[in-house]
Formats: structure tokens, sequence, C-alpha cells
């Protein structure tokens, strides 16, 4: 029997649309497209060809698939009322929240909430990667709103939701010889107007000036357009293998961002034995749960105690253990049987 044709649409290539292309090639016959949102100014043109893809390819499919809500799910789900295929969208974080303090979040930005509310009523299903997605208080620090989450901005929205957690394969990450006491972060588009606070780069680097005698990494910190002490180590991005190497040997992996969603990188940092520094947003206390340290509120003295805390507290041991919780709680087979079920259940 032929597998049902399924269409995927997403915004830029990451290592977590391969890991759900690999789930979905698994089990249906895909086809996939591109929806760049690297210019608004080439939105039109990104429309069109989207448009053109969906009349070649909608009325044999059965249901669509979307990385994130947004622009790109707009016209995936208007014309599914013609074509008859079932919608899902994928929630990831940009996607639920708004942040204007920092000029960041779907919601903050008036000229793409209406796609978005669009998208996200008349989806036939949503699947946010955390719970916090959905709706959740937000207290981590007091110049946004005291709630984040879709339902939080568009209660009328009454789509069927199902969370499914983000999944790891975990042969590539590994543990070597920890560099006692140092500490590593990574991030994308901290040249961006709002990545350096988005990400808590701005905590690390106060706290650096704090602790001269320890190392901070910053991955992607080549963007950075701050000053910053010299034991800020700044590293361009790095490949699969290479970030798994670095991340082998470093002690501490600090998270410290205004908002996220479920977050890879710092799964993959405790998969390579990190001890996580996390700041109390989106799913990052219910990852980390016991294993870890969270900072309540984005305060640099709270931060030190914090660090000084988890120095003090150090022992080997922990380096198992953070990788143990990725391993028992957020399994690459997991998230692909789930979505795998979630699929069959809405096409069937």
């Amino acid at each position: 029997m032929q597998p049902s044709k399924l269409l995927y649409f997403y915004p830029n290539w990451s290592t977590f649309v391969q890991k759900d292309l690999d789930i979905l090639e698994s089990n249906f016959l895909v086809v996939k497209h591109q929806f760049s949102l690297e210019s608004k100014f080439k939105l039109p043109i990104e429309f069109f060809k989207q448009f053109y893809f969906l009349i070649k390819n909608g009325k044999k499919a059965k249901v669509v698939v979307v990385q994130f809500a947004g622009y790109q799910s707009f016209i995936p789900v208007f014309l599914s009322k013609f074509f008859n295929y079932k919608t899902i969208l994928v929630l990831g974080g940009t996607d639920t929240v708004s942040f204007p303090s920092i000029r960041y979040g779907g919601f903050r930005n008036k000229s793409l909430k209406p796609f978005l509310v669009y998208s996200l009523k008349h989806a036939d299903l949503l699947l946010p990667v955390s719970e916090t997605l959905v709706e959740t208080d937000y207290t981590y620090q007091p110049n946004d709103f005291p709630k984040q989450g879709y339902k939080y901005f568009v209660p009328s929205v009454q789509t069927k939701y199902k969370v499914i957690y983000n999944g790891f394969e975990t042969d590539k990450w590994y543990i070597n010889q920890k560099e006692t006491f140092t500490f590593i972060t990574t991030a994308a588009n901290l040249g961006s107007r709002f990545g350096y606070e988005l990400k808590g780069i701005d905590l690390i680097v106060s706290i650096a000036e704090r602790f001269p005698q320890y190392k901070f990494y910053i991955v992607g910190g080549h963007k950075i357009n701050h000053v910053t002490p010299p034991n800020v180590i700044k590293l361009g991005l790095q490949n699969g293998n290479e970030l798994a190497e670095l991340l082998a040997t470093k002690c501490f992996y600090l998270q410290l961002s205004m908002s996220e969603g479920f977050p890879n990188g710092l799964c993959e940092a405790m998969l390579a034995g990190c001890i996580p520094i996390v700041s109390n947003v989106g799913a990052m206390k219910m990852i980390v749960d016991n294993v870890g340290y969270i900072l309540t509120q984005k305060n640099s003295d709270l931060l030190e105690e914090l660090i000084q805390k988890a120095i003090n507290n150090y022992s080997v041991e922990q380096h198992a253990q953070a990788r143990e919780r990725i391993v028992t709680a957020f399994s690459f087979e997991a998230r692909k049987k789930a979505l795998i079920y979630e699929i069959n259940a809405l096409i069937n």
C-alpha cells in the first residue's frame, strides 16, 4: 500500500527540521518546500512560490505540516478548505509570544499577527513543543506581559492541540574530560536587534566580569557587537561534530533566555554532560528538573549567587546525571511515536 502524501513547509534549515523530516519520511511520501523569511520585501515572491507549489501538489495530499505558525502557514491553511487536506502547525516559541521590550515575538508584530491568528484558528491540529506555548504565567522579568502563549493573546482559538516534546538521538553526544568550572552557551542571530538580550548574553557578559578566573564560551558570539571582558571567548557557529566535541569538555551550560520554547541547545548540552543553569522560562525548568539550577528572575546578583552555589555543590557525578535526564525523558523515539500517531489519527 502506497504511503499517504504529506507536504512539509519550513522557514529555514535546522537540525530540528531534519529530525522531523526523518520521522515523517519514514512513514509518509513527503514533498517539502522552504518558505524563506529572510527578507520581508521578498514575502510576495515567497507567497507566490508557495501558492504555485500547493496548486501543483495539494490535490493529492492528505496532510500538510507547517513548521511554525506565521506567514508560511497562512496559504496552506486557507487552501485546505478547497483541497480537503488536513493542516498541522508545529509551534516552536516565537509564534506564541510577545516581548515588546526587545521587539520580539509573533504577536508583537502588527503585520504578522493577522496571519498568526488566522492560522491558529483554522488549522486542524496544533503541535506545540511545550505546554508553556499554549498559556503560562511569566515572571522572569517585569517589562512585558504577565502571561505568554497563544491562548493568552488569542483566547478565541479553539483548535485542538497536543503537546509533543522535542526528542533527541543520543549517540552523537558524549562526555569527555571536563575543564573544571568552564561555562558555555550556544546562540544564533546574536547580531540581530533582539538576539543579545533575548538569549541572555547581556547577563553572561555581566556575570563574567564577576568571575574573571573562569572562562565563558559563547558559540555564535562572533556576531556580538558589544564590548566583552577577556574571559568571554566568542566563537563562530560550529558544525555538528565540532559542537559535540566542544560541549563534551565544558562543565556548565548557560541558557539565560528571556523566551524559549523547548530549546534543542540545552538538551544537546546536557547530553554532553553539561550541568545546566537556566532561566525560568518556557520548558526549561521542566527539562532541567532536579539536575541543574534555575534563575527565577533576570538579575545579575541572583545569577552570581546561583553560579557560586553551582560551583560549591559541584560533583563529577552531575555530568552523567544531566545526560541521563535527557536520555530517559526526551528520546527521539518518543517524539516519533507521538508525531506519527497524531498525524494518522487526523487523516484516517
